[in-house]
């Protein structure tokens, strides 16, 4: 079956269920080079990680680069994973111990002042004056028996500077960011994927490769900011909370990370390339920092062993949907929210009409029958997917420098409209 060059070919009614590409493929001609990583932001935005020209692109959903957003582009590093959160915070790591931050709404206000110094008072204690750039300033904003109820203003360019530019929001080599991390060797850590929550919790989640684990960081206020339009909003630095799971061949269990994405009930899934179990869905206790696994083997078929090869990424949609970039395969394999499996997408599929022989006893017997064939090589290396509230699919194809979008055909009568 032929995929139609656009969405307006008609050759697919509204009641077939395939894939189907989007026009036109985002390549070259958008001015990426080699796109590792992509994500949707809440606004609807899509942002892409590009290893090869050390910048991430934002840009609209028909393609047009967006303004604004320059700061991100000629880095000092090179992204291979980057997201973003409800307000706005674009996190990226190059791979290293460390994980960056940007935040576009604060970019686009700008900052008229920020605090220097305030005063925070304690019912039994009274007052203390601390200084806004100390240790104890986060110590008291921390504790909640002090409430900050005075603050002094300024205007030190310097850090507003920085606090506007590309910056460090969690460095594993600093005791200041992972001082509560006292089983494992936080400076030795390499983060090859992150995802932000999709509601206002104030933490992310990252993988950690050669510990083999996912870690939960939270978002600790340090600098208290006055924008140009009068409000005030706190700058937030990354502190260790806790492991969510670690090393283990099991169910739930983590080896050689690859990939991971959040849903909005705060399910976490993640990919890897380490031995059986390839794809894992798992969930916080109440009460507690224990991860049990949501899917098991023999139950959720995305449990299967041998089902993925090499996947190197995973994303979910709105309706818990999973999406498996299963990179050696050449394609992207789709499953619904209990784990079974629903399409493939990346592939194009024949329906042949064909006669088998079929041995019965000491007859033969034949049979008219249909195969299904599976013609694959159009995604040469999918690296990276993620899918946006619309449902269509965005994928990373890095060694031929190409993002390919899809969407399934019996959605094909709704607005296909950027979102403003």
């Amino acid at each position: 079956m032929q995929l139609p060059k656009s969405l307006d070919d008609g050759e697919f009614s509204a009641g077939d269920t395939t894939f189907l590409l989007i026009q036109p493929i985002w390549d070259e001609e958008m001015g990426l080079q080699n796109p590792v990583e992509i994500s949707v932001a809440p606004n609807g935005y899509v942002f892409v990680a590009d290893s090869g020209l050390k910048s991430i692109f934002a840009f609209n959903q028909s393609g047009d680069v967006l303004p604004g957003f320059e700061d991100l582009q000629n880095l000092n590093i090179t992204p291979i994973d980057v997201d973003i959160d409800q307000k706005m915070n674009v996190y990226f790591t190059d791979g290293n111990q460390k994980i960056y931050s940007w935040n576009h709404y604060v970019n686009t206000i700008g900052i008229e002042e920020m605090a220097v110094s305030g005063s925070f008072y304690n019912e039994g204690t009274g007052s203390v004056t601390i200084d806004a750039f100390s240790e104890e300033w986060t110590y008291y904003l921390s504790d909640e028996d002090w409430a900050l109820e005075y603050v002094n203003w300024g205007t030190p360019q310097a850090v507003i500077d920085s606090l506007l530019a590309p910056h460090v929001f969690y460095d594993g080599a600093l005791a200041i960011h992972s001082f509560n991390d006292i089983y494992y060797e936080s400076e030795n850590s390499s983060f090859s994927g992150l995802s932000a929550t999709r509601d206002e919790n104030n933490f992310i989640y990252t993988l950690d490769y050669p510990h083999d684990r996912i870690i939960r960081i939270d978002l600790q206020r340090t600098h208290l900011l006055k924008l140009a339009n009068s409000e005030e909003i706190w700058v937030h630095r990354g502190v260790f909370a806790h492991t969510a799971t670690d090393k283990g061949t099991g169910a739930g269990k983590v080896d050689d990370p690859t990939g991971i994405d959040v849903d909005y009930n705060g399910n976490i899934y993640y990919s890897q390339t380490g031995e059986f179990f390839t794809v894992h869905k798992i969930r916080k206790a109440s009460g507690s920092n224990y991860y049990p696994s949501v899917f098991d083997n023999g139950v959720n078929e995305i449990m299967d062993l041998y089902r993925f090869s090499s996947p190197a990424d995973v994303a979910v949609d709105n309706n818990q949907f999973i999406y498996v970039a299963n990179t050696e395969a050449q394609e992207i394999q789709v499953f619904d929210s209990n784990g079974e499996f629903f399409l493939k997408a990346g592939i194009e599929s024949f329906i042949i009409d064909t006669i088998m022989q079929v041995i019965h006893g000491t007859d033969t017997v034949v049979v008219d029958t249909f195969l299904t064939v599976e013609e694959k090589g159009f995604l040469v290396e999918p690296s990276a997917i993620t899918v946006d509230d619309r449902g269509i699919v965005y994928i990373c194809d890095t060694i031929t420098g190409r993002i390919l979008r899809y969407r399934l055909s019996n959605q094909l009568d709704e607005d296909l409209q950027p979102i403003p």
